[in-house]
């Protein structure tokens, strides 16, 4: 009987403790699962970020989606029906993607020979890729059509070899950003070592990078495109100066004389461009080898 007393009385003295000790640990639990917090500096400069990003769009809607009284969708309408919108629309798409194709066709091998055999050339290659940040359009402009403009020997502008020029002009403009996207997740992996062990089963070197090195460095293919695309999309300076009526140039013009309806028809490039930002981002999530590490694909 005391030894049963001396029991029910140690645990009515840790009964309290116990259930204190497991309301800290429920806490901790409860901490852990909702992860660090978030600091208010942080929350505050997202907000701000937030509103200085949707607030011009807004604006734009209120704009464009208006006669100047009330709400309406006309002027959307007037634009998405306007021949000049599609025709437009499809000529930058065009050499959008021909331009997102060449750009992953050239950099992407290139690349791969710079990162696997000539090592020596990098900061050449690197120093090249970035010139396209310091030469302005206005300049590279002014350079082609005098190299290869109506007034030069060659003049491509007047034969059917002329989009060559704005093609050109959209690759250099996107070459720092394809080339940073594919050589970054080239050096994300062993290339020697991938390169080496297909070689020892057969494969040569256009298997070898077409089979092994393209899957491996999917994401960065991915994003090299997205990068391509949406700078070729936007671009105007080229397309205007070189006398191709481009999307954004088609903007600008109507803009002089149908207000609403250019800023309707703003909106509509924007979400053109976020559906290709989407679309290649859920590509990017089904790509199989996308997570690489030093040594290969996992």
């Amino acid at each position: 009987m005391s030894g049963t007393s001396i029991a029910g009385e140690a645990t009515e003295e840790t009964l309290p403790a116990m259930i204190v000790a497991a309301e800290k640990a429920g806490k901790a639990r409860r901490r852990v699962n909702r992860g660090p917090r978030v600091p208010v500096w942080a929350i505050v400069v997202l907000t701000l970020s937030a509103v200085y990003f949707l607030l011009p769009l807004y604006a734009t809607a209120v704009y464009g989606f208006s006669n100047g009284k009330h709400f309406t969708l006309q002027p959307l309408w007037d634009g998405l029906g306007d021949p000049g919108f599609q025709t437009s629309l499809r000529l930058s798409l065009f050499y959008s993607v021909l331009t997102t194709l060449l750009a992953l066709a050239v950099v992407a091998p290139t690349a791969y020979m710079v990162e696997l055999r000539f090592q020596r050339l990098r900061s050449t290659i690197e120093f090249l890729s970035i010139l396209p940040f310091v030469i302005p359009p206005i300049i590279l402009v002014v350079g082609l059509s005098s190299m290869y403009g109506i007034k030069s020997p060659v003049n491509l502008l007047a034969s059917s070899w002329a989009p060559v020029l704005l093609m050109g002009g959209y690759f250099i403009l996107t070459l720092p950003f394809t080339f940073r996207a594919i050589d970054n997740a080239l050096r994300a992996v062993d290339v020697r070592t991938l390169t080496e062990a297909s070689s020892s089963l057969g494969a040569g070197t256009i298997r070898t990078f077409m089979k092994v090195i393209v899957p491996s460095i999917s994401l960065g293919l991915v994003s090299a495109a997205l990068l391509a695309f949406t700078t070729a999309m936007g671009e105007f300076t080229l397309a205007a100066l070189l006398g191709y009526p481009t999307f954004p140039v088609y903007l600008l013009n109507v803009n002089g004389w149908q207000p609403h309806m250019g800023e309707a028809l703003v909106l509509v490039s924007f979400l053109i461009t976020w559906a290709g930002v989407i679309a290649l981002a859920a590509v990017a999530r089904r790509t199989p080898g996308t997570q690489v590490v030093r040594g290969g694909p996992m």
